[in-house]
C-alpha cells in the first residue's frame, strides 16, 4: 500500500485536538485501506528517547523529509523554545512548533513536499490561561500567511469547538484522499465507494435476551434516560445474579426502538461469570477508570484518545459526546475500587446533555443519578419464567404439573428470586430423568451455602447418562470444535442418541452449541474435567482416542494425496484436529529406539503423514512436515519399514534443500540412502541419486551433479517412470542454470515440461515454467517471461503451492520493474517476500533486495 505519512505539530494547549488527528486517521481508515492507501499518524511521543536537544531528537527520528502533510494547530500558546537557530535567518526559534513549521515549509518550497496544512482555534480564552506574549507570537505567525506582505503566504482554516475541528479535518482529509486516490488509480473515486466506506454509529450492545418482569423498575431506569430527567441516568445495584445486567441491556434496547440516542455503549469489568458449567473466568473489557474511557473512545472510533494523559481524556471524550447523543453501559462497577467508582460518577457528571448512562454494581454508590437497589424477582415474573422454560420442554412440564401450581413458589422461594439461579435449576430438571421436583428443592437446600456455578457443575456430573460420557470423552479430543457426524463417528452413538445428549449437555451448559453451525465445543474447564474424570481408564480413553484417530486418517487419505489439489481446502478447514490426530497417534505409538508400545498407532501415522505431505508442502506448512515426518521415520525404523522411512527422511531433506540448508540436506539425504537399499526399489534408487545431485548441486560439485543425475535418468527408464525422468530432466535445468548455460537449460526445462504435460501432472507443469520464467527474466527476454507467467501463476494458485506463487510472482515483479512500473512490481515482489520469509526460502535474500530496490525507486519518484 503507498503510505501517506502525516506530521502533526502543536503546542501543549491543543493536546486534545491532537488526539482528533488519530481519530480521524481511524475514522479514514476503511477508505484508505479501499483505495490502497496506508494512513500514518507522525507524533513525537512515538520517539525513542535519546540524548541531546530534544526537538533534533524528535526531527533525527521522525524524519521531514518523510512527510508527505505537514498538519500544525494553534490557539493561543506558540510553544517553549527548542534551543536552536533557524539557519537562515540565525534567529533563534521561537518554538518546537515553529521550527517543525520552517522546515516544512522550505521543504516544500524547494520539493513541493509536504503539504501544509495549518488551523487555528478561536475559542475565546480562559484569562487565567492567557499568556500575553504567547498569544501574541500566535498572532504574528497568522499575520505571516498573508499573501502579500507575508513570509509564509497560504491558506489556513479557523475552528472554534474540538468537535469543529474533528469535522474540518474529517471533510479535509477525505478530500485529500480521494484526489491521491485518483491520481494512483488513474480515475476518480466511484460515489457509491465512499459512501460504502463512510464511519458507521457505534452500537456494541450485547444480544437481546428474553426479558421478563421488572416493569417498575424499568420505568424507573426509563425515566432516568428520558431528555427531561435532570439526572445522567441510573445506577442499579444489587446481588449477584439478580439481572442487573439484563436489565441494563433491555433498557438500552427499548432506547434504541425509541431512537433516543444515537450510540449505545456497552462496557463491562466482569471477571467471571456464573453458568452450569463451572466458574468461567472472563477477561474484562475495563478494569480501570482510564479503561472504561479508552474502551468507550475505541467503540466511538476516537483512537486518538486513549494516548492522552487521564485528565485530558475525560475533556477530550466529553467533546466528544458532545455531537453523538450516547447511551452508556458501565457494567460490575463493583470490581473497581472505591476512588475509581468514584471518578466513574465524576466523568458521568460531565456528561453533556443528550447523553446518559446506566451503571451496574453490587455495592451502592454514585451521586447525581437515579438509584436503584434491584431486590429479587417477583413471583409473578418468576412463573413466567417457569412457564417459558416449561413451554420449551415437555419433560420439565410434566415434572411441575404433576406437583400443581401451588407448589412452584417454593422453587422460586429456595432460588431466593435470582433469576440465574431458577433458570439452571429448571434445566437440571429439564435434562435429569431422576430429579424430580422435591430433589431439586432438596439439592437446593443442601448446597444453598456454595458457590452456584461449582454446584451445578457437581451435580450435573453426579448424574451424566452413560451416552452423556460416550459424546464428552469424543468431544474432548476435538480442536476446538465437532461436526455433528464426525462427533456421532467418533463417539459411536446414533443421530436420535447424539442429538438427545447434545441438548442435555447444552442446558448444562457442558458443551457450546455454535452459532450458525452444527457444530459442538467444550469450554476449556469442562474439558479438563472430562480429562481428568471421564478418561481416567486408560482403556476407555486409548479406544476414544483410536476412533478420533482412525476418522482423520481416513478423512487425509480421502481428502489429501498428492493430486487431490482441489480438495485441499477440506483439509484446510480441519487442520487443528488432523494435527491433534497426528499427535495422538505418536503419543501412543510411544517410539524409543527400536521399541514401540503400539505398532497400529505408529502405522496408522504413516498413513496420515503420506496423505497430509502434499497439502503440508504446497500450502508452506514446511516446519510441520519436518516434524510429522520425523516422527514418522522413527517410527518407521522401529517396525523395520526401510522404505517408508527412507521416504520420510527424502521430505524432510527435500525441505532443507529448498531452504538451502546444506548440512542438514545431506544428513536426512544420508538417511534415505541407508534405508532405501533395504526396502526399495529402482525407484527409490533414482530418488536417491537425484537427492544426493542436490546436495552436491549446493556445493557446486557440478561434474557429480551431472554425474548423480545421469546415473539416476539411467535408472528410472527401466521401468519408465515419466514423474521421476521429469524431475531428474528439470534437476540438469537447474545445474545447466548454474552453470549459465542457458540454452541448455532451457531445453532440459522445456523436455520436463513435455513429459508433465504428457502425464497432466499440473504441480510438474508449474515447476517448470516457473524455472523458464526466470530464465526468460535473467536473459532479459521480458515478453517471453510474461507468456510463461501468465500460465505458470494460474497453475501455481490452482495447486496452491506457495514457494511456486512466490517465485512467479517474483518474476512478475522483475518484469514490471523491467518496463519502468515499479508501483506496479512492488505488490507482487512484497507478497512474494511475505511467503518466501514464512518458509524461509533460499531465494529470500534475492526476494528482499528486490523489494528494496523497488521501495527505493519509489522513493525517488515522490
Amino acid at each position: 500500500m503507498k503510505k501517506l505519512r502525516i506530521f502533526v505539530a502543536s503546542p501543549s494547549d491543543m493536546a486534545t485536538n491532537r488526539a482528533k488527528v488519530e481519530t480521524v486517521a481511524s475514522a479514514l481508515k476503511p477508505l484508505a485501506d479501499n483505495l490502497g492507501i496506508a494512513l500514518e499518524v507522525l507524533d513525537w511521543r512515538s520517539v525513542v528517547p535519546d540524548m541531546g536537544r530534544p526537538e533534533k531528537v524528535i526531527l533525527d527520528q521522525l524524519k521531514p523529509t518523510e512527510w508527505d502533510l505537514f498538519l500544525g494547530i494553534l490557539w493561543h500558546r506558540f510553544g517553549t523554545p527548542p534551543g536552536a537557530q533557524d539557519p537562515q535567518t540565525k534567529k533563534e526559534y521561537l518554538s518546537g512548533t515553529e521550527e517543525e513549521f520552517k522546515i516544512a515549509y522550505r521543504l516544500w518550497e524547494q520539493y513541493g513536499k509536504p503539504r501544509i496544512m495549518m488551523y487555528r482555534c478561536t475559542l475565546p480564552i480562559p484569562p487565567d490561561k492567557l499568556d500575553p506574549d504567547q498569544f501574541k507570537r500566535v498572532k504574528e505567525f497568522f499575520k505571516q500567511f498573508d499573501a502579500i506582505k507575508g513570509e509564509h503566504p497560504g491558506l489556513y482554516q479557523s475552528f472554534d469547538t474540538t468537535d469543529a475541528f474533528e469535522k474540518l479535518l474529517l471533510d479535509n482529509l477525505q478530500k485529500l484522499l480521494l484526489d491521491f486516490g485518483e491520481h494512483l488509480r488513474g480515475k476518480p473515486v466511484a460515489p457509491e465507494v465512499v459512501q460504502a466506506y463512510a464511519p458507521r454509529i457505534p452500537v456494541n450492545l450485547p444480544r437481546r435476551a428474553p426479558f421478563f418482569g421488572r416493569y417498575k423498575e424499568m420505568a424507573t431506569v426509563l425515566r432516568a434516560l428520558s431528555p427531561e430527567d435532570r439526572t445522567w441516568g441510573a445506577l442499579v445495584d444489587g446481588i449477584g445474579g439478580i439481572g442487573k445486567t439484563a436489565l441494563a441491556v433491555e433498557a438500552a434496547y427499548l432506547c434504541k426502538e425509541r431512537g433516543l440516542f444515537k450510540a449505545f455503549i456497552f462496557v463491562s469489568a466482569k471477571q467471571n461469570i456464573l453458568d452450569p458449567g463451572g466458574i468461567r473466568e472472563l477477561t474484562p473489557a475495563a478494569r480501570t477508570v482510564d479503561d472504561f474511557l479508552n474502551e468507550t473512545a475505541r467503540v466511538l472510533g476516537q483512537t486518538g484518545i486513549a494516548k492522552l494523559a487521564s485528565q485530558e481524556k475525560r475533556s477530550a471524550l466529553i467533546d466528544v459526546l458532545h455531537s453523538m447523543p450516547t447511551l452508556l453501559i458501565y457494567d460490575n462497577l463493583e470490581t473497581l475500587t472505591k476512588e475509581e467508582q468514584e471518578a466513574i460518577a465524576d466523568f458521568l457528571r460531565g456528561l453533556p446533555a443528550g447523553c446518559k448512562a446506566i451503571t451496574t454494581s453490587r455495592r451502592r454508590g454514585g451521586e447525581g443519578a437515579v438509584w436503584l437497589r434491584l431486590e429479587k424477582l417477583d413471583w409473578e415474573a418468576a412463573r413466567d419464567i417457569i412457564q417459558s422454560e416449561m413451554a420449551n420442554d415437555e419433560r420439565l412440564a410434566g415434572k411441575l404439573r404433576f406437583v400443581g401450581e401451588g407448589r412452584w413458589q417454593e422453587l422460586y422461594d429456595e432460588t431466593k428470586g435470582s433469576p440465574l439461579m431458577l433458570k439452571h435449576t429448571l434445566g437440571l430438571m429439564r435434562v435429569r430423568a431422576s430429579l424430580t421436583f422435591d430433589g431439586a428443592l432438596d439439592m437446593l437446600r443442601g448446597n444453598r451455602d456454595q458457590d452456584l456455578q461449582k454446584f451445578i457443575f457437581q451435580e450435573a456430573r453426579r448424574e451424566l447418562t452413560a451416552n452423556d460420557q460416550v459424546a464428552l470423552r469424543a468431544l474432548s479430543f476435538f480442536v476446538p470444535s465437532a461436526a455433528f457426524e464426525v462427533l456421532m463417528e467418533v463417539a459411536e452413538l446414533s443421530r436420535n442418541a447424539l442429538e438427545t445428549t447434545i441438548d442435555r449437555l447444552s442446558a448444562l451448559s457442558l458443551v457450546d452449541v455454535l452459532a450458525g453451525e452444527e457444530r459442538y465445543a467444550l469450554h476449556p474447564l469442562t474439558r479438563n474435567f472430562v480429562r481428568d474424570e471421564l478418561l481416567a481408564n486408560a482403556k476407555i480413553a486409548r479406544e476414544t482416542g483410536r476412533r478420533f484417530a482412525e476418522h482423520w486418517v481416513t478423512y487425509a487419505r480421502r481428502y489429501g494425496g498428492y493430486y487431490n489439489y482441489k480438495t485441499y481446502n477440506r483439509l484446510e478447514a480441519e487442520w487443528a484436529d488432523l494435527d491433534a490426530a497426528a499427535e495422538w497417534l505418536w503419543q501412543t505409538a510411544a517410539v524409543q529406539g527400536e521399541k514401540i508400545d503400539d505398532k497400529e498407532s505408529a502405522a496408522r501415522l504413516n498413513d496420515l503423514s503420506r496423505s497430509l505431505n502434499a497439502f503440508l508442502f504446497n500450502s508452506g506448512r514446511w516446519d510441520e512436515i519436518e516434524q510429522l515426518c520425523a516422527r514418522t521415520y522413527e517410527a518407521m525404523l522401529a517396525l523395520n519399514e526401510w522404505s517408508k522411512a527412507g521416504w520420510q527422511a527424502y521430505r524432510i531433506a527435500f525441505i532443507h534443500y529448498l531452504r538451502s540448508e546444506t548440512d542438514q540436506t545431506a544428513r536426512w539425504t544420508d538417511r534415505c540412502a541407508e534405508a532405501w537399499p533395504r526396502g526399495g526399489g529402482k525407484y527409490e534408487q533414482a530418488t536417491s541419486m537425484h537427492m544426493r545431485g542436490l546436495v552436491a548441486m549446493q556445493r557446486k560439485d557440478y561434474d557429480a551433479v551431472e554425474q548423480l543425475l545421469r546415473d539416476g535418468l539411467a535408472v528410472s527408464q527401466d521401468p519408465k517412470n515419466d514423474e521421476l525422468v521429469s524431475i531428474l530432466l528439470t534437476d540438469l535445468g537447474i545445474l545447466e542454470y548454474e552453470r549459465k548455460h542457458y540454452d541448455a537449460a532451457e531445453r532440459k526445462y522445456r523436455e520436463a515440461l513435455a513429459l508433465d504435460e504428457k502425464s497432466e501432472d499440473k504441480e510438474g507443469q508449474a515447476t517448470c515454467i516457473a524455472n523458464l520464467s526466470e530464465l526468460a527474466c535473467d536473459r532479459e527476454r521480458w515478453t517471453e517471461a510474461r507468456k510463461w507467467l501468465e500460465k505458470g501463476m494460474q497453475l501455481a494458485r490452482e495447486i496452491g503451492r506457495q514457494d511456486l506463487i512466490a517465485g512467479t510472482q517474483r518474476s512478475l515483479a522483475r518484469v514490471h520493474e523491467a518496463e519502468g512500473q515499479p508501483d506496479l512490481a512492488l505488490p507482487p515482489a512484497r507478497e512474494a517476500l511475505e511467503i518466501f520469509e514464512r518458509l524461509r526460502h533460499r531465494d529470500l535474500v534475492k526476494a528482499r533486495e528486490l523489494v528494496e530496490r523497488l521501495e527505493a525507486k519509489m522513493s525517488s519518484k515522490e
